[in-house]
């Protein structure tokens, strides 16, 4: 339960409307500022379970206090308020995130404060209340992973196939058929632990072996396919950073090794992962080309996440384009990055590119981005990630037998 909260409003009615309403609910220690020198003064004398925070203080702003909160060891939540337009609050509440400070609400003014007092209750209900101590834990248990992943390790993980691949399937957003999956990397430990994708592939970036695992993974992608069935009318696609297609002597390493293994070019996708920063585009635009000569499609994977995007996609010729969770995620909530996904989508249908929205959670997300012109989605609604005896039922069921589209990858 929620003991201590620091009410931070140069409006002294709303100040004490506020701690009424937080007294109703058992909050038993309040202190009150009324200006940005006495908020920063209180937050650093102890720390708060709850801060709720004006963002419009004439000496500090919101933004100065969010520092002082991260500075000091943060809070258990923090709920920001401004009469500024929703974009300012959003920015604010992201940059909470970012430096570590736990949001519960970001509200506009005049403040509700029932609204305010039903999200505090939830935030009590929820695991969030132990979020401080979760994340610490988190935080040890990856240490300990990445640990234990030295280069050595990393070797023999391949060498002894640990790796496996795990199928998502994806669907068509407007007819709702199965074209395929996308298959993550996932590792099974020396105790049979599941190692998260977030901590081995860090592991294998630092240690230099991003391109022997992108080799992995073309041969777990070739095998797949001769286990599921090669036909003519599939599609696999292969998750490669940046730093790795490097050169065209590499794209042309991929396409002697499609033809080794009697894969057709034009059933791979090349996707390419938003790394690597602009210093690598000019190697890049060279593998892109190289590989489109040769009949393969390539693919700007989690588009927009990177430095860029616009300009590999100004230089080199893509043909898909695949919109990261965390823009559609965004565009449910605020409408701003509605309208920057609806114009994404536009673009890249204009240039002829596939689009593909990964993440998809809800229906109401499905719904979104099948409106705005998305052609194949993938997440959570359709089905989680599974091995590839489970997606071989998963497809019988879904009425698909030996074609679609399948796509490999090896991030998360």
């Amino acid at each position: 339960m929620l003991k201590s909260a620091l009410i931070v409003d140069q409006d002294e009615l709303q100040r004490c409307a506020l701690a009424r309403m937080l007294g109703k609910i058992g909050v038993s220690e309040m202190a009150m500022a009324h200006d940005g020198a006495s908020a920063v003064a209180a937050i650093r004398q102890r720390q708060w379970d709850l801060v709720i925070v004006d963002l419009d203080m004439t000496d500090r702003t919101g933004l100065q206090m969010i520092d002082a909160l991260a500075d000091a060891g943060g809070c258990c939540g923090i709920a920001i308020a401004s009469s500024h337009p929703s974009r300012i609050l959003q920015a604010a509440a992201s940059y909470a995130r970012n430096r570590g400070v736990p949001i519960i609400a970001a509200l506009g003014k005049p403040l509700e404060t029932a609204r305010l007092i039903s999200l505090i209750e939830l935030l009590e209900r929820s695991a969030l209340a132990d979020g401080a101590a979760s994340l610490r834990i988190a935080a040890e248990s990856r240490g300990a992973v990445l640990a234990g992943l030295n280069r050595e390790r990393l070797l023999r993980a391949l060498a002894q196939r640990e790796i496996t691949a795990f199928f998502q399937p994806q669907h068509c957003a407007m007819t709702g058929e199965l074209r395929g999956a996308e298959t993550l990397a996932r590792w099974a430990g020396d105790e049979g632990a599941m190692v998260p994708p977030a901590a081995f592939l860090p592991a294998f970036e630092a240690a230099g072996l991003l391109e022997p695992l992108t080799g992995y993974m073309l041969a777990r992608a070739f095998e797949a396919q001769r286990e599921l069935g090669s036909r003519p009318d599939w599609v696999i696609g292969i998750n490669v950073p940046a730093v790795v297609a490097s050169s065209i002597r590499w794209a042309q390493g991929v396409a002697d090794r499609a033809e080794r293994a009697g894969v057709e070019p034009g059933c791979v996708v090349i996707e390419i992962t938003e790394d690597g920063g602009a210093r690598s585009n000019g190697a890049l635009v060279g593998a892109i080309t190289q590989l489109r000569l040769r009949g393969f499609s390539c693919s700007i994977d989690d588009f927009g996440t990177g430095d860029s995007s616009l300009d590999r996609l100004l230089c080199a010729p893509f043909d898909e384009l695949k919109i990261d969770r965390d823009l559609i995620a965004r565009a449910g909530r605020q409408g701003h990055a509605q309208s920057i996904l609806a114009c994404t989508i536009e673009m890249a249908r204009s240039l002829d590119m596939t689009v593909v929205a990964e993440g998809i959670e809800t229906h109401e997300e499905h719904e979104m981005v099948r409106a705005l012109g998305v052609q194949v989605t993938q997440g959570y609604f359709h089905g989680r990630p599974m091995p590839l005896d489970a997606f071989r039922q998963y497809a019988l069921s879904q009425g698909l037998s030996g074609h679609g589209i399948l796509r490999m990858c090896t991030s998360a």
